[in-house]
């Protein structure tokens, strides 16, 4: 074979070695093109965030200032069967929080005698929103829109949020009073072993 003849037979080998990168660079020079000269368009919505809100309950304490935690506002000393503390004796619950939640009054504690002189104290408790502060003396508690939120002895007060769900206030969110009153009997049954006993009971309200 000459090699005038071989030379055609190099280049068709060569072009069909090249042709696929050829087609390759084409192909992407094309989609490159094509991505480059295309419209776009995007929105957006940043910043979202998520924060829980607060529950603040104070109470007063049948005084002037609020705390977090009060004592001594509605038992009584040297009683005998047939006493009563009158007309009631008041404290005022305020909410300070974010949101809104329904509050539970209960009794968490409570240190008792043998026999039970918790059992011989007969309790009314009611509730209602006054104008403003209720003191001790329960003067500026509400005479409208009052409710009974537990009726019945020291000893059988429920002691939990849950047990106690008969004695609940819907409370809105913001700065809201609820005032509670308490009127408490020793029963007039109560014999001669109960004297000289002692109860003492913690108050908790909770919001929820």
């Amino acid at each position: 074979m000459s090699v005038q003849s071989k030379q055609p037979a190099r280049r068709r080998r060569v072009v069909r070695a090249f042709a696929p990168a050829v087609g390759l660079l084409a192909a992407g020079l094309l989609v490159w093109q094509g991505s480059y000269a295309a419209f776009n368009a995007t929105t957006q919505n940043t910043t979202n965030t998520w924060g829980s809100g607060t529950m603040t309950l104070t109470n007063n304490g049948g005084g002037a200032t609020y705390s977090g935690s009060t004592s001594a506002t509605f038992g009584g000393t040297n009683l005998k069967p047939g006493d009563s503390n009158g007309t009631g004796t008041c404290l005022t619950v305020k909410s300070t929080g974010s949101i809104a939640g329904a509050m539970h009054l209960y009794l968490s504690s409570l240190a008792d005698s043998s026999p039970s002189l918790a059992g011989k104290l007969n309790l009314t408790i009611t509730a209602g929103v006054p104008a403003s502060d209720v003191q001790s003396n329960c003067t500026g508690f509400p005479t409208t829109g009052v409710s009974t939120v537990y009726s019945g002895t020291l000893a059988a007060m429920p002691a939990t949020y849950a047990a106690s769900a008969g004695t609940n206030v819907a409370v809105a969110s913001g700065t809201v009073l609820e005032a509670y009153k308490l009127v408490w009997t020793f029963d007039s049954t109560a014999d001669n072993t109960y004297q000289g006993k002692t109860a003492t009971a913690a108050f908790t309200w909770e919001l929820q």
